[in-house]
């Protein structure tokens, strides 16, 4: 991560969403923003889209962006203003952004499209609000015969893996962030205590592995949680590579083989690790409130370690975001998968009134540096300044970025990364490294297979509701996986996983005979 803080630890989980992300991790996942010099990206302002029609030809029109946050942003209409002497006069619209924490994002969300509300333009992934479940449901505008016209830069830059990992039967309904293209699976580490210690994380490459640090922890540090785990963790999916490759249904996942899908519990690996988590909850390494936390950056912060989604660089956006030095350990080679780059996208819901010019607005998002840095970053003087041609850091009032009115910590997520401008930390070099990385990813042999769940959206919901009741508790250790796997399984075998299963392979070994020839 995801799904990302160049990755996206799940901060769900700070799996980490960092994915905190970071995901899918990213974390997957966490910030992904950049602005190295060399950037494939076109010159700011140059947008194709500026020129699809003159402004007299188009009427006025509001731009309803919905987006992941840390929370609401004290000055988002200051930066809305910014933003809108740039895109009013090209286009004719102008924005307004709702900024919604990841907590509570899928609820919000989903009344507000149940209810009809406009919606324009909203944050979709393989987590949040799920791209192929709103696809199923009707719920997002078909784009693949608008990009020539309305958004070609977009097309050009995903062409590169993204606009494949995404389609839907070909079709295309979400624009990903350009950013990397894998993520290493592994963990932060928080490095004063690694240090006050002397932890050799080199030399941990398990969840099993850590359990000595996080007895030390427990028993020398009463401040600090050993290991960060809340919610729908992914813990076993980051501890065990081959189950990370989940389908959009988590509780399928691809095989070690890569030949058909099965059911995530039937795999020793993933009960394995439970039964590990629950012995270190019951140990007190992991907070006895887990399941139902909604962790603030401090409870994020105040840990050893945390499983997660991670990305080069990932150590230098970890202490930027906390304020703390923290450094990484991943396991193994980077892997990509179709949910690495489906993890930051965006898609136009059939409640807007205007998908033409909300693509219009979104194309500008991969050229226009100005306003891509406006979103992510804030107002240059007031929430940063300028310490070298893409270099900022935050504005001396702003006390490091604590005391910001807007700080949302969202460039991970949208439009060209590679425009992004540089935060203290972060090195010149960082997208020669991300070229790097995403050249020795390996590839999964299912990349770019999408389930089409439309004939099965009863299951599928049922099957989200059940996994929403059994997976924070289980994958934060908080109960016996002996007793709770067991009923798990039955509640999804009545919701219909078996017959979403069998389609998912019918359609799986469909897609991989069509790609052989």
């Amino acid at each position: 991560m995801a799904t990302t803080a160049r990755f996206k630890l799940s901060l769900a989980a700070v799996a980490l969403s960092l994915s905190v992300a970071a995901a899918g991790c990213g974390g997957s996942g966490g910030g992904k923003g950049s602005g190295a010099t060399g950037s494939p990206a076109a010159s700011p302002g140059t947008s194709a889209a500026a020129s699809v029609a003159p402004k007299q030809e188009l009427t006025p029109y509001v731009i309803d962006w919905y987006l992941l946050a840390t929370g609401p942003q004290a000055d988002t209409e200051l930066v809305e203003a910014e933003v809108n002497k740039i895109i009013q006069p090209k286009i004719n619209a102008t924005l307004k952004m709702h900024l919604i924490t990841s907590s509570e994002y899928d609820t919000k969300m989903t009344a507000l499209l149940a209810t009809g509300e406009k919606v324009d333009l909203m944050f979709t992934s393989n987590g949040n609000m799920n791209y192929s479940n709103l696809v199923a449901k009707g719920g997002l505008v078909d784009l693949t015969d608008k990009l020539d016209k309305l958004a070609p830069d977009a097309k050009k830059l995903l062409a590169d893996g993204f606009l494949e990992a995404s389609a839907i039967k070909g079709r295309t309904y979400t624009l990903a962030a350009y950013k990397e293209k894998g993520s290493w699976l592994g963990f932060t580490a928080n490095k004063t205590l690694v240090d006050k210690y002397k932890i050799d994380i080199t030399k941990i490459n398990s969840l099993e592995d850590m359990e000595p640090y996080l007895k030390t922890i427990k028993d020398n540090e009463p401040g600090i949680t050993p290991l960060f785990a809340v919610g729908a963790s992914r813990i076993p999916n980051v501890n065990a590579r081959y189950l990370w490759n989940v389908s959009p249904v988590q509780s399928i996942v691809l095989n070690q083989e890569g030949t058909a899908y099965t059911l995530e519990l039937d795999e020793p690996a993933y009960m394995s690790t439970l039964k590990t988590l629950n012995k270190y909850y019951q140990a007190g390494y992991i907070r006895k409130d887990a399941p139902v936390l909604k962790a603030t950056n401090d409870d994020k912060s105040s840990v050893l370690f945390t499983f997660g989604q991670l990305k080069p660089y990932v150590d230098v956006q970890v202490s930027n975001l906390f304020g703390k030095p923290f450094i990484f350990q991943h396991f193994g080679k980077p892997i990509t998968t179709t949910n690495d780059l489906v993890g930051s996208m965006m898609g136009i819901p059939t409640n807007s009134k205007n998908p033409d010019r909300v693509l219009m607005f979104y194309n500008m998002m991969y050229t226009d540096e100005k306003l891509i840095n406006l979103v992510g970053r804030g107002i240059e003087g007031k929430h940063y300044v300028k310490t070298g041609d893409k270099r900022i850091d935050y504005a001396p009032a702003t006390e490091g970025g604590k005391k910001s009115g807007y700080n949302p910590n969202t460039t991970w997520m949208y439009g060209n990364q590679y425009l992004t401008y540089l935060m203290p930390g972060e090195p010149d070099d960082i997208w020669d490294q991300f070229k790097k990385f995403n050249a020795e990813s390996e590839i999964v042999v299912n990349l770019g297979f999408n389930f089409d769940s439309s004939e099965l959206k009863t299951e599928v919901a049922a099957i989200k509701n059940v996994e929403t009741e059994f997976r924070p508790i289980l994958e934060t250790g908080s109960v016996n996986p002996d007793e709770y796997v067991p009923k798990f399984k039955e509640k999804l075998k009545a919701a219909g996983i078996d017959k979403v299963m069998q389609e998912m392979n019918k359609q799986y070994k469909e897609w991989l005979a069509a790609k052989k020839k």
